[in-house]
Order: structure tokens, then C-alpha cells, then sequence
């Protein structure tokens, strides 16, 4: 679906879109597909009132986007904020910033910030923050009211006000550190989501589309079903999924595969663009790896396509 078709089904299901984006919408990107379960999903949370979800995911499976676009597509406002491991939840909501002649001046967080408005807040990579810290939003996850500590302000939640948090899974195995299991009171807070990655059937257009820009429509949905079948593979032998002992430590979002397509495109001339496209979209992060031969070699046997050794090419 895009935008306006999912729009109208949004409406057809009884959440009313705004007429006009506000400053705070987020940009609606043309080329977002919304796939059927996750519109099903976020519609579901929307329409039952609950004020908090998780969206838990691997990198690149559409957790952040998904929330962004459903915004877009309705023009409803939307906070963003991204965690880091020394946040302190106490600037979610509040804190004195410097002001410049040299003293401080009070700002709400976008906690409070879409508390007060009735609006909706993302806060991405939320299990970095400390379980502590995490903690202590239990209270407004649930929309109950709160005092500003530097203020002694009152915030009493707007009608409206949601809570979207996303986040990998904490396993240090498929290459995610820092991560933190919250506190079970923390976790009971939320309508919790595994996030998979779309369906072959829903990426293939995704990538043809981009390739219909170099090649023939008939040339292009080849090359796309070979690429997401490389991606499938890469996905299934993953170490985050896979027991094996040979389990790859790199997987393939849709993210790496879009990038993976857009660099095909771009240097169409080099040897066999789709492994160097895949160099640079993914596999070098592990260079000289089995990792990166492995998946190499997994594009050679759904293409028929060999690593070249000719120079690169210039774009």
C-alpha cells in the first residue's frame, strides 16, 4: 500500500488523519510500502487506547519507519528521540540548557513535550538506556501525570499521547552490544512487537523499482527476486538466528538491500556490480572475513555471477 491507500484504510478502520502535517509530522517518503501485518499491527495498538509499544526487531526491518510513515500518512505530529547509554531519563522530560548570555534557561524533554501536547513520541534504541533509568518512565508510559522536579509543574497527559519505543534485540551473539534487558515492570508497560523482515512477495517491487531505472521491467524483476533470495539466504544463516557453527555474523536488512540495489545501478560497469555493490552496502564491514566469502558466494550461486578481479571501476 502506499500512503493514500493506507490512509483510507486507516479512516475505513476509524483513525481520523489531520488535514494539514505540522511542523512536527515526519517527511513522508514516496517510495514507503506499507506492508499489511505491521499496518495491522500499529492500527490494532492505535485503535485500543494502549498509551505504549515496542517495536523489537534485527536492524533494518522497518521498526522505526513503520512508525514514521503511519504518522506521515495521517499528518500527525511525532517527537523523535534516540537513546544512548549515559541518557538519564530525567532529560526526556525536563532539564536547564545554557542560554547565551551565559546562564541557563528550562526546556521541556520531548517527553514532556508530547505529554503536553497530545501527541505521539518515538524514542529509537530504547533498550541502551539503563534499566534504572528506563524504569522510573513507568509512570508515564502508562499516561499517568508527573511533576516537572525543576518547575514543580504538574503534567497531566493530553488525549492522544502515545509512547512508540524501538529497539534490537539484546544479543551480543548477532552483534548487538550494549544493549539492556529492562525491568519486567518496565516491559509489562507495553503492547510488545517482534518485527520480522517483509516478505519476498513485499521486497522484490521495492528493489525492481530501483532497478527499473537502468534495466528493462522483465531484466530488473530478475535481478530483484535473485537479490532477495541472496537476502533470504544471508537472513536464515545469520548468527542472530542461526545455531551453526558457520553462522554468518552479518545479516541483510531491507535497508543494505536498497543500498545494495542503488549501487548496483550506480556502477553498472564494473566487473559484476552486484558484488561490488554488495561490498560496499554490507560486506566490507567484515573484510577479509569468512563472513564476507561466504555471502559472496551465496550471490554466485543464486546469480551464476563470479567475484570478479578486475580494478573497480569509477561511477
Amino acid at each position: 500500500m502506499n500512503h493514500q491507500q493506507a490512509r483510507a484504510r486507516f479512516e475505513k478502520l476509524g483513525i481520523v488523519a489531520l488535514p494539514q502535517p505540522s511542523e512536527k509530522t515526519p517527511a513522508l517518503n514516496p517510495d514507503y510500502v506499507f506492508r499489511d501485518d505491521m499496518s495491522n499491527e500499529i492500527a490494532g495498538f492505535w485503535l485500543m487506547g494502549t498509551p505504549a509499544m515496542k517495536l523489537v526487531g534485527h536492524k533494518g526491518c522497518g521498526k522505526t519507519s513503520v512508525v514514521e510513515q503511519f504518522h506521515a500518512a495521517l499528518n500527525y505530529p511525532l517527537v523523535k528521540v534516540t537513546a544512548h547509554p549515559r541518557m538519564e531519563a530525567a532529560s526526556l522530560l525536563s532539564q536547564f540548557v545554557p542560554d547565551p548570555k551565559g546562564g541557563f534557561v528550562h526546556r521541556y524533554g520531548p517527553l514532556a513535550l508530547a505529554a503536553k501536547a497530545g501527541c505521539s513520541v518515538l524514542i529509537d534504541e530504547y533498550n541502551l538506556l539503563d534499566p534504572g533509568e528506563a524504569a522510573s518512565l513507568n509512570i508515564i508510559l502508562e499516561r499517568g501525570m508527573f511533576e516537572i522536579v525543576e518547575t514543580g509543574e504538574v503534567i497531566r497527559p493530553s488525549d492522544g499521547f502515545r509512547v512508540f519505543v524501538a529497539c534490537n534485540p539484546n544479543d551480543k551473539a548477532a552483534g548487538y552490544f550494549g544493549r539492556n534487558d529492562q525491568d519486567s515492570s518496565n516491559d509489562d508497560r507495553f503492547w510488545t512487537v517482534f518485527v520480522e523482515y517483509p516478505t519476498a512477495a513485499e521486497e522484490v517491487p521495492v528493489v525492481q523499482k530501483i532497478l527499473s531505472t537502468l534495466l528493462d521491467d522483465a531484466t530488473a524483476k530478475a535481478y530483484a527476486e535473485n537479490m532477495v533470495t541472496v537476502a533470504n539466504r544471508v537472513r536464515k544463516q545469520y548468527m542472530g538466528v542461526s545455531q551453526d557453527a558457520s553462522a554468518l555474523e552479518l545479516t541483510m536488512s531491507t535497508r543494505t538491500l536498497i543500498n545494495w540495489a542503488q549501487g548496483f545501478t550506480i556502477f553498472a560497469d564494473a566487473p559484476s556490480p552486484l558484488h561490488y555493490a554488495l561490498e560496499r552496502a554490507l560486506t566490507n564491514q567484515k573484510h577479509g572475513s569468512a563472513t564476507k566469502v561466504a555471502i559472496h558466494e551465496i550471490v554466485a550461486d543464486v546469480t551464476g555471477e563470479t567475484v570478479p578481479t578486475k580494478p573497480d571501476p569509477k561511477p
